[in-house]
């Protein structure tokens, strides 16, 4: 019952704000216009401070849930008690009551700011309308600490570059789109996400992440769920992330949601061999860093946010894609991104062809060579629309999650032999269609989550394909 009553007080606080300022707004009326309104400026001031009492009752239940900054808690609980007593004050003292109105009215506004601060975060009055329209890639800009230092060993030499994906990526977007609730000030189910040790630990509900598993990863996996369900996050009426956002994500826990800064050896192995006893660790930047050494064509894959394709050089490398038909695409909404520095291999992405004109797949085939990675999500294709997609002999990864695909449109998949990645999440695909998918023998990762498929039908797939890592997401959410 308490628990309800403190729910109540981002409603009940709205009361004495407008009943105390329509008072003080009143008293401005009278004295311009002078017309006696003693008795309804009293009346206001009067249910104003009452209905100021009841909201920091409700606050201070709301309070002791332990989910916001104790001290900013205090500021607003004390100017809220303030704005109730000076109220009162107006009320019975009518003789001051014009000085009283004027405090009134800044105090309301203090009281007010630390509400908002609260609820939304901080600098929320600026900051909302920036957000909501700031592109992807304007949002997650950031100033990329990097270091490079050569090592030489004679005529070879090898440079090193080193980066945080958590600091430079991941870290800007959680406060872009989960502070408000989830930081210092506010700690929605005892979740914090404004530092490596507060992820780490997780809220209430237990761990949020798990390295190198998306789908077993609270923090990730809520952003998939329906928007309407309550554990999607963000909440409805929120700024949701985009779907490159949400890829951000996704790639960072699967390489491991590595905290630390990484060294990228941009050279060949050989070259680096020839000088490993060299002691690299020397300058004082770098003494923490873990180390990889890769070749360069990969880090290039790595950098541009596309993960699992360290195979796509068993294609030739096809001709690019010709400026008109690039133009075509832009006119249909569908996004075009090379999937790595040098290559004209692309993804394309439906997310903005709203409304979805069956049409525009046809389009997909211009670019039947250059498209390897296929992004319909939430789109209302079925079955005969996959038969398009059969024809695209070079996908490697294909998102149908929350279609209206079903058994019979596997016929059609189980026609790209290239494929890697499957994602088929919230699909009415049962046992009977993976089954079909057995005999892809690049296929490595099928996402199953929320669709008909049972346990006894994953176990009959890995007899006959047991490489294949298949994901139901099933990982364990709470009851708030």
């Amino acid at each position: 019952m308490l628990e309800f009553i403190g729910h109540l007080h981002p409603v009940i606080v709205h009361l004495p704000i407008g009943i105390l300022l329509l008072g003080v707004l009143m008293m401005v009326y009278q004295h311009f216009s002078k017309v006696d309104l003693q008795t309804p400026i009293s009346l206001a001031f009067l249910v104003g401070s009452i209905s100021a009492v009841l909201a920091c009752i409700a606050g201070w239940i709301l309070s002791n849930s332990g989910e916001y900054d104790t001290v900013l808690v205090q500021k607003h609980q004390w100017t809220g008690i303030s704005t109730a007593a000076i109220g009162l004050l107006a009320y019975f003292l009518k003789q001051y009551r014009k000085l009283l109105a004027i405090l009134l009215t800044v105090i309301i506004v203090i009281t007010g700011h630390y509400g908002g601060t609260l609820t939304h975060g901080e600098n929320y009055l600026f900051n909302s309308n920036e957000n909501s329209k700031t592109s992807q890639a304007d949002t997650l800009k950031t100033e990329s600490k990097k270091i490079t230092q050569k090592i030489s060993n004679g005529s070879d030499s090898l440079t090193i570059e080193m980066h945080n994906v958590y600091k430079e990526q991941i870290a800007p977007l959680l406060k872009l789109r989960c502070y408000n609730c989830h930081s210092a000030i506010k700690q929605k189910n005892g979740l914090r996400l404004d530092g490596e040790a507060y992820i780490k630990k997780g809220g209430k509900n237990g761990k949020i992440l798990v390295a190198g598993n998306p789908f077993k990863s609270p923090i990730y996996a809520s952003l998939l769920l329906p928007l309407d369900d309550e554990k999607h996050m963000p909440p409805k009426g929120k700024h949701q992330l985009s779907q490159n956002e949400i890829l951000i994500i996704e790639n960072w826990i699967k390489s491991g949601a590595s905290f630390e800064d990484i060294i990228d050896t941009i050279s060949n192995k050989e070259v680096a061999n020839k000088i490993a006893d060299k002691n690299i660790l020397d300058d004082p930047k770098l003494k923490n860093a873990k180390i990889e050494i890769r070749e360069t064509k990969k880090v290039a894959i790595e950098n541009n946010n596309i993960k699992g394709f360290e195979n796509i050089s068993n294609l030739p490398n096809p001709s690019p894609i010709s400026p008109a038909i690039i133009e075509d695409f832009k006119q249909e909404n569908i996004i075009l991104t090379n999937i790595a520095e040098g290559s004209n291999f692309v993804m394309a992405n439906f997310v903005n062809v709203v409304p979805f004109n069956k049409a525009s797949l046809q389009a997909l085939k211009n670019i039947n060579e250059q498209i390897v990675v296929l992004k319909l999500t939430n789109l209302p294709i079925n079955d005969n629309d996959i038969k398009i997609v059969a024809d695209l002999k070079n996908i490697k990864k294909l998102n149908v999650e929350n279609t209206l695909i079903t058994d019979d449109g596997m016929h059609y998949v189980k026609q790209l032999s290239q494929l890697e990645q499957l994602n088929l999440y919230g699909t009415n695909i049962s046992d009977e269609g993976i089954i079909q998918l057995a005999s892809l023998k690049n296929l490595s990762v099928l996402y199953l989550w929320k669709t008909k498929v049972t346990l006894n039908g994953i176990e009959q797939f890995k007899k006959i394909n047991p490489k294949v890592t298949i994901e139901i997401g099933d990982f364990k959410f709470q009851k708030k």
